[in-house]
């Protein structure tokens, strides 16, 4: 569950933020649009789902945390890091791959096409994680009955 709530709304995001970050830096225009946010969306929620059901990176950041004595916000920002970091790398080299490694720059493009777009996904899908993290997963929590943070303070 928090995953689908996490997934939908960094995806929205990534999907306005991307053809913006595109435009700035090619020059091209006219993006961000209807029809390319709906492409951008299904392709970047297909592709973070199977990576946020797979990669346990909220678990991770919560460990690394726990692991440097952090507590409270700060542990809570180490958690959006390890989530931000993980996810928005898979998240933005699975795009760059689909959407470029048929042209004729192959994965030279793909690999320019990532590095163009990674640092400003980065900071917005990080800003998405940082704000919505922690309300997605109590709505979770409500939703399964099962609340992680809980379980991992009983531990």
């Amino acid at each position: 569950m928090m995953n689908i709530l996490m997934c939908a709304i960094m995806c929205a995001v990534l999907s306005i933020a991307i053809p913006l970050i595109i435009e700035g830096a090619t020059g091209a225009q006219g993006l961000l649009n209807p029809i390319g946010f709906v492409q951008s969306f299904v392709l970047s929620f297909c592709i973070a789902y199977p990576f946020g059901d797979l990669v346990p990176a909220v678990a991770w950041g919560g460990t690394l945390a726990a692991r440097m004595g952090a507590s409270g916000p700060v542990a809570y920002l180490i958690q959006c890091v390890v989530t931000a970091v993980l996810l928005i790398t898979c998240i933005a080299f699975t795009v760059s791959f689909v959407n470029n490694i048929a042209t004729p720059g192959g994965m030279g493009a793909v690999t320019g096409f990532f590095a163009m777009i990674w640092p400003g996904a980065l900071g917005f899908g990080f800003l998405a994680i940082l704000l919505t993290l922690g309300p997605c997963m109590k709505v979770a929590a409500k939703a399964t009955g099962f609340d992680p943070a809980a379980a991992a303070a009983a531990a």
